[in-house]
């Protein structure tokens, strides 16, 4: 069977998926290689940004202002193939709704602070990325006591004094009924031959690329991937326009051997930085239209109702999953090819942070944990670098970083390359192609 195609994408999670879906639609013939054995097992997208780690003080209300509904929306509904559907809590929705589609959730961002001097540092902080994103319209509120705190997910209302900064546009997105559903989708329009996980030895090659990828055995016993027999064969494929890597630290060991191998000096990230989605029981109520961030000490906690779909009356009551997103330590970039994932996960310190949030701020007594995943995505020296090419000979190598976190983000600069490659390919048909700048983001 050949698998020439105009582009051949690699990567593991969603940005090679939507970008198969919108080349696949603009006619172009893809090949979607994937060298982990399923999608998403790295996990690698965020249903929200947590904003705070790892940016600085100039780029925070700027990204306040991009996690808007309205963006979300944007960016999200031409990139999946079936409906895309909003929730807000101001107002009931008319007409049809599916209620198995992907949604997006408006909700309010809450930051709370101590209200003592050991918070006052942190406090002007917030003062001041009140002041900056008042200038973008977004009608912030500065909170003070038990009115700052009522609204945080999982509070009680007991006594405490707070200091809260509330901004009332924020959203969440479904991301697991938005990466199935693509996945779904683009397996069904490309099948099953163009789309191979399991593959490995990828190499470049004159005008295309040559691997390895699994083949199942007796498909016609309608068995699942994992319980099937897989033959390991080579495959050759030619490409017409170039490749597509969508770069998760995955990746990153072929990512920097080729760019070894054709001397170019990549574009590093800062390092990884590992980040802890815990799943608590709620003891209290939940509030389902707020994100709320706990700020102690020297770290930040961001918990929001765990939903899918419309919040419904079960969200609100006790019990209900309290999901909570914690920043762990940032992996330098020499461990990009061997993180650690066991030592420097679930440490002592964050069982201290999840402390100071349900003991000090909840004031439980006790708590229960559902289940913790744990992710490790990159984090730049500053915004995310542009795309940058491995070589200036065919086939053309295009590298593209940002490929994980913010789901938002992760499909816009999908939905980007597949721009790029296909203004690329009507210059190349017009005999008008530039070549790219070896090692320069272009």
């Amino acid at each position: 069977m050949r698998l020439d195609s105009d582009v051949v994408l690699l990567g593991t999670g969603l940005a090679s998926l939507v970008a198969a879906k919108h080349l696949e639609a603009e006619g172009l013939s893809v090949l979607l290689l994937n060298p982990d054995p399923d999608f998403f097992l790295e996990d690698s997208e965020l249903p929200l940004d947590p904003l705070g780690i790892g940016l600085s003080d100039g780029l925070l209300p700027e990204r306040v202002r991009l996690n808007s509904p309205e963006r979300a929306l944007k960016e999200l509904r031409p990139s999946f193939p079936g409906a895309v559907e909003f929730w807000s809590g101001k107002n009931s929705e008319t007409g049809f709704h599916d209620s198995n589609a992907p949604h997006i959730r408006e909700r309010g961002r809450l930051w709370i602070v101590p209200n003592d001097s050991s918070a006052d540092k942190t406090w002007g902080e917030l003062e001041d990325l009140y002041v900056r994103i008042s200038d973008f319209g977004l009608n912030p509120q500065i909170m003070q006591g038990v009115r700052a705190a009522a609204r945080f997910p999982g509070f009680s209302g007991r006594l405490g004094e707070y200091r809260g900064l509330w901004v009332p546009k924020f959203c969440d997105v479904d991301v697991i009924r938005y990466r199935n559903g693509i996945l779904e989708f683009v397996r069904e329009r490309l099948g099953e031959h163009r789309v191979l996980c399991g593959a490995s030895q990828i190499e470049i090659v004159p005008e295309g690329i040559r691997f390895l990828a699994g083949t199942a055995q007796n498909p016609e016993l309608g068995r699942s991937r994992a319980q099937g027999s897989v033959a390991h064969n080579a495959h050759t494929a030619k490409i017409g326009s170039g490749l597509l890597l969508f770069w998760t630290p995955r990746l990153s060991q072929w990512v920097l051997a080729q760019a070894k191998r054709a001397e170019v000096k990549p574009f590093l990230p800062k390092g990884l930085r590992v980040w802890e989605q815990w799943s608590l029981v709620s003891r209290d109520p939940l509030e389902p239209g707020v994100i709320g961030t706990f700020r102690a000490g020297s770290g930040e906690l961001t918990a929001w109702a765990e939903i899918e779909g419309i919040p419904t009356e079960s969200a609100l009551l006790p019990n209900a999953p309290l999901a909570v997103l914690r920043a762990g330590p940032l992996l330098g970039a020499d461990e990009m090819l061997s993180p650690r994932h066991g030592s420097s996960w679930a440490s002592a310190d964050s069982f201290q942070a999840l402390s100071a949030l349900c003991r000090d701020f909840f004031k439980w007594d006790s708590w229960t944990v559902r289940s913790m995943r744990a992710r490790a995505l990159f984090e730049w020296p500053d915004t995310t670098p542009s795309h940058w090419c491995l070589s200036a000979s065919e086939p053309r190598v295009e590298i593209i970083p940002g490929a994980d976190g913010p789901i938002i983000d992760v499909v816009q600069r999908a939905r980007m390359a597949c721009e790029r490659v296909l203004t690329q390919a009507s210059l190349s048909s017009s005999d008008s192609q530039q070549s790219p700048i070896r090692g320069v983001a272009e």
